[in-house]
């Protein structure tokens, strides 16, 4: 049964971070304060920025930033960092170690027969600081806004309805699928009057597991017939207006001049 119960607790547990990840959005912090328009081109220009750097002084610069954009923002920094490097060695292990034995250069030491080199070394240090600087503006990004001024930011972009209407109910649902998983699951668990064997309670995942995909397919077509019936026709239409103010110039003058200063000190003219 001990599946079961750990499977419970990492879903309660993320419900419960998703849902009250909200709370940080609603203070009075500087990216709070900045235009939703504003901070999705501010997101992309420096998440742009920072990939096509070659220079790891630079990144680590970047990323300091990020961590000072956070405090700025009232963001718990604890909190923040362990969101960015949770999972970063995780998904960038499987691609940076291995470069550490591919790339050709000098040799740096050897282990198992393999030979890892300093140029590898280096392009898997890069790379898993571009990453893990990414992810700091992106994290930073959700946190600091609410998700119907990302929905409305991205409607006045003119992005299609049809790929925002997606991205909502998969952002709003996934909420009511896990608390569904996890009622099921205490409900089961309720009925034993043991535990289950390691085999048998992969079984029962895996019957969880089935019928939250079945749940989930029924919903979404039955969702999908109500908003037709509500005259629905694949367009998401903005719930606010958005105006620009001294703070809004402020911040996108500093990304641009940011951004300038980068360029200038990579190109060696600083």
């Amino acid at each position: 049964m001990g599946f079961l119960e750990d499977t419970a607790r990492e879903v309660l547990e993320f419900t419960t971070e998703a849902v009250f990840s909200e709370r940080y959005a609603r203070k009075d912090g500087l990216l709070q304060r900045i235009d939703p328009r504003l901070k999705i081109v501010s997101l992309v220009v420096l998440i742009t920025t920072v990939v096509s750097l070659q220079d790891i002084r630079v990144i680590i610069a970047f990323y300091f930033l990020a961590l000072a954009l956070a405090v700025l923002s009232k963001l718990p920094a604890l909190e923040f960092t362990k969101r960015v490097w949770v999972f970063i060695p995780i998904f960038t292990g499987i691609i940076a170690i291995p470069s550490i034995f591919m790339i050709p250069g000098e040799s740096a030491f050897k282990i198992l027969g393999l030979t890892a080199t300093w140029e590898g070394i280096r392009w898997a240090v890069l790379f898993t600081l571009r990453v893990a600087t990414s992810v700091s503006y992106a994290i930073l990004f959700t946190m600091t806004s609410r998700w119907n001024e990302i929905v409305s930011a991205l409607a006045s972009f003119k992005v299609p309805g049809m790929v925002i209407t997606i991205s909502t109910l998969t952002y709003r649902y996934i909420f009511l699928l896990a608390k569904l998983l996890l009622d099921a699951m205490h409900a089961r668990r309720a009925r034993l009057a043991g535990d289950l064997g390691m085999v048998e309670s992969w079984k029962e995942a895996g019957k969880h597991i089935g019928a939250t995909f079945i749940k989930a397919n029924t919903l979404g077509e039955e969702l999908y017939y109500s908003m037709l019936s509500r005259g629905y026709v694949n367009e998401i239409q903005p719930l606010g207006e958005f105006r620009f103010e001294g703070l809004d110039y402020a911040f996108s003058a500093l990304t641009a001049l940011i951004v300038i200063l980068t360029v200038a000190f990579t190109r060696g003219l600083l």
